[in-house]
């Protein structure tokens, strides 16, 4: 399966693509950028980046199209654009950077909320000089997977939960699945033999989307799992709800942890399960605090080198991923160690989605 980390390339791919188009569309409009070089009309619709996530080296940019997929970015090409006003599908309005606008392009990221079932598949354009209605498909974004069971057995029954599962086609790797029930936002699968270190990859009628997470890689997914052997506090008196339900950000439960300054918190691996680091290139960890603060990643009880001091937020989860290339790069991995480094008498932090990344 395609290497699903290179959405940084992925970005600066689509960014170049604009840069160009823009420079080129600027050359061939005529008077200031506030000027109509022409009737306001629309000549075509491309989408701005085209890239199956479960096949490598097919990405397009630029590629025109009858459909509009919510949540992604596409370049409208016409005339009269120049003194846009607004721009809506289905009747609600995508926020537009002006600076992705000339007379001839709109480049626009649409909405992801924006309505699709049962609707007048329409694009309006509204400028000084007048209104466009254009008629073209809209269709619901990618499917968006919120939560599954990251270690499960084969034979299991487990729930997919997330967003925009219109007529999913379930993967498991490269073996798909007829799920057992399934609606927008659940899907219950049978898990199949031959799991271990594939991805779980979902495919609506937009397109497909692949799990961050390779199965067989969660210390912690909702509870620990049967690579935690066991943990460690630094201080007893610091509570724990290994449970807590009220806030997460992978699955329906996470870590809280009311640390005390400079307390720590440490998970030693069941070593007849997890202890070779050669298929595995970072430990991964979503963390967010009652205060904004910075927490310490140590391994194997070294708690003076080979660290990574974090930070993270209080309003919204931060994703991190450590590569073992900051941590000394182990052969072994026994121990992964938090410690809190806010510097401010303590705080209250949630950890969620702790595992390892693959290569």
């Amino acid at each position: 399966m395609k290497n699903i980390k290179n959405r940084m390339l992925l970005k600066l791919t689509f960014l170049a693509s604009i840069s160009i188009l823009l420079f080129a569309s600027c050359s061939n409009d005529s008077g200031a950028s506030g000027d109509s070089s022409g009737k306001l009309e629309v000549t075509g619709v491309s989408k701005s980046v085209v890239d199956d996530p479960l096949i490598e080296g097919d990405r397009q940019v630029d590629v025109p199209t009858d459909v509009i997929n919510a949540g992604n970015y596409y370049i409208i090409r016409g005339s009269g654009f120049s003194t846009l006003k607004s721009i809506s599908f289905n009747g609600l309005e995508s926020y537009f950077n002006p600076t992705f606008v000339t007379d001839n392009v709109i480049v626009i990221l649409v909405d992801q909320k924006t309505p699709y079932y049962n609707e007048m598949d329409e694009m309006k354009i509204v400028t000084s000089s007048g209104t466009l209605t254009y008629t073209i498909a809209v269709r619901p974004p990618n499917p968006n997977i919120k939560g599954f069971p990251i270690n499960p057995s084969p034979g299991d029954i487990i729930t997919i939960t997330g967003e925009y599962f219109l007529r999913p086609v379930v993967n498991f790797g490269t073996t798909q699945v007829e799920p057992i029930e399934s609606s927008l936002t659940e899907i219950k699968v049978k898990v199949p033999n031959d799991i271990k270190y594939k991805y779980l990859s979902i495919t609506n009628v937009s397109g497909t989307t692949v799990a961050n997470q390779a199965f067989g890689s969660a210390l912690y997914d909702d509870a620990p799992t049967n690579i935690w052997g066991w943990d460690e506090k630094w201080d007893g008196t610091n509570t724990f709800d290994l449970a807590y339900t009220k806030d997460f950000s992978q699955g329906s439960k996470c870590i809280e942890w009311k640390a005390g300054e400079w307390d720590g918190y440490v998970i030693a691996l069941a070593s007849w399960n997890f202890t070779d680091t050669d298929k595995f290139k970072a430990i991964r960890f979503s963390a967010k605090g009652l205060k904004a603060g910075k927490v310490k990643l140590f391994i194997n009880g070294e708690t003076e080198k080979n660290i990574k001091v974090v930070e993270f937020k209080s309003d919204s989860w931060t994703y991190i991923e450590v590569p073992f290339s900051d941590l000394g790069n182990p052969a072994v991995l026994e121990k992964v160690g938090f410690q809190e480094f806010g510097g401010f008498k303590g705080n209250t932090i949630l950890l969620d989605d702790i595992g390892l990344v693959l290569k």
